[in-house]
């Protein structure tokens, strides 16, 4: 768990009992930060394609890679946020979009340098980028004094999400990403993920006042949770998926203890659901 001055952030992954019954690694992978100095937040979450020999290393790169390209990055913003109030302070606007621009750019060429590590990777150990094909959800997100400013990338199955209990609110930072036929997903090593206009179809901001979570999870959690693609649309699912995690997992300030017990909530019974489970959760 990593804490902030504003939100904490939380994040466990479980081996699926499906994995674990014929001795497999867990697929799925994640990686968080957030800089005390600023206030920026990476999340990025992953999942290898079971069907990959390798895609437990296309995970952990393409998280790792993400979040040290983004912690360099957003090293030192505060120049361009700066200079965009000294040329926009009468213009709230103009700054919330130069800001859109942005850190959508940052996410872009972090979702690229990621696809890259995974081609370099393979190509290292003599191996196809079919290998270590691996969904991605990532979000960069940070307090303004305009609100809270989110941009993500995401490309595969799972599902993130920017959740308020409060307003009954959700927003979708994107949709589960088939492909031409029924049970495929598209893997960040893809060429065609990085065509202009795929990779703009993926790339999402929104600026909220606040909110109760941003979330993101593996298709191992999605699945049981949602069923279909289109319960992810519907308040209700989320909050019976709130409810559910709260029942066991105490995500208030300062709760050393949530990791633990988010690591243990993954352990959820739900019958046909056995796949690796992973998530995080900005709350």
């Amino acid at each position: 768990m990593k804490k902030g001055p504003q939100k904490d952030i939380v994040a466990a992954s479980k081996r699926g009992r499906s994995h674990a019954h014929e001795g497999k690694a867990r697929d799925d992978d994640f990686n968080i930060y957030h800089n005390d100095s600023n206030g920026w937040y990476i999340i990025a979450v992953a999942d290898g394609a079971g069907s990959a020999k390798y895609s437990r290393k296309g995970s952990a790169v393409a998280c790792e890679t993400c979040v040290e390209f983004c912690k360099t990055a957003l090293e030192n913003p505060i120049e361009l946020e700066k200079r965009d109030h000294a040329l926009n302070k009468h213009n709230r606007r103009s700054i919330k979009q130069s800001y859109q621009h942005t850190h959508l750019q940052h996410s872009r060429r972090c979702s690229h340098k990621a696809h890259r590590a995974i081609l370099e990777t393979a190509s290292a150990n003599e191996d196809q980028p079919r290998d270590y094909s691996t969904t991605l959800l990532l979000a960069i997100c940070k307090k303004f004094d305009f609100g809270w400013f989110v941009a993500s990338f995401w490309v595969g199955d799972g599902a993130m999400c920017i959740y308020d209990k409060e307003r009954q609110y959700i927003k979708l930072l994107g949709t589960p990403d088939g492909g031409e036929y029924a049970g495929q997903t598209r893997f960040l090593t893809m060429k065609e993920i990085f065509t202009p206009e795929s990779i703009m179809s993926r790339l999402k901001y929104s600026i909220e006042e606040d909110f109760s979570a941003l979330l993101l999870m593996t298709d191992g959690i999605s699945d049981p949770f949602f069923e279909t693609d289109a319960n992810l649309n519907k308040v209700e699912k989320w909050n019976e998926l709130w409810v559910n995690i709260n029942s066991e997992v105490d995500l208030t300030d300062d709760n050393t203890e949530s990791q633990y017990q988010l690591l243990k909530w993954l352990d959820f019974w739900s019958p046909g659901n056995h796949d690796d489970r992973t998530i995080a959760i900005l709350y």
